[in-house]
């Protein structure tokens, strides 16, 4: 089994209703897009059924059989830009051939639709504190993308499984912190800056660029 296909059979169950030929899948996906959009411009509070129900020109009812509730269609929300983030992710190893820089950079907001993702992970973190459920697929998701990245490295660049997993924690440390900042800060943290920076720190910390 190669790379690629490691990938897709580590993926969650539950990213293949986006993925299927189902009339209601291929609905829900392209309502979590849209909602994704909505908390980039508005915020968390900005996602509510009458707003998304005013964009996609449909009923609110509409909204509440595909997704239940609110919870529901935060759920969508949040997994909808993990599996975006897993497209990415896929698209830079087989353009460098697995470069651990462009796999961990595919997860970063160093593109617009980078910069959206990351604006439901932050919201994600607030929605957490407060819902265990939220917390408990936050912490899922996370432990997910370590354990990928400690398979690259362990696979494709010759490090051990502790070293690799330790590096793995390294390259997320920094991934987020960097994210946050980027941000927060769009004029200072740069796509090229995010790069760079991330490079140098890959290379203090022996971790292949």
């Amino acid at each position: 089994m190669d790379r690629l296909q490691d990938w897709d059979a580590s993926v969650p169950a539950w990213m293949g209703r986006f993925d299927d030929d189902d009339t209601d899948s291929v609905r829900r996906q392209d309502f979590a897009e849209a909602a994704i959009r909505l908390v980039a411009s508005e915020g968390f509070e900005g996602l509510t059924f009458r707003r998304l129900a005013a964009v996609k020109d449909c009923s609110t009812t509409t909204i509440a059989s595909l997704f239940g509730d609110r919870q529901g269609l935060w759920m969508a929300v949040y997994r909808m830009t993990v599996l975006r983030t897993q497209t990415r992710i896929r698209a830079a190893y087989v353009k460098t051939g697995g470069s651990p820089v462009a796999c961990i950079l595919a997860q970063m907001p160093v593109t617009a639709q980078g910069r959206e993702d990351w604006a439901v992970y932050l919201a994600q973190n607030t929605v957490s504190a407060a819902n265990p459920i939220f917390a408990d697929e936050y912490r899922r998701q996370v432990r997910y993308a370590v354990r990928d990245f400690a398979e690259l490295l362990n696979r494709e660049h010759e490090f051990s499984q502790a070293n690799a997993r330790r590096a793995s924690r390294v390259a997320f440390t920094l991934c987020i912190g960097i994210a946050v900042q980027a941000m927060f800060e769009p004029l200072s943290w740069s796509a090229r800056r995010q790069e760079s920076y991330l490079r140098a720190q890959f290379e203090l910390n022996g971790i292949p660029t």
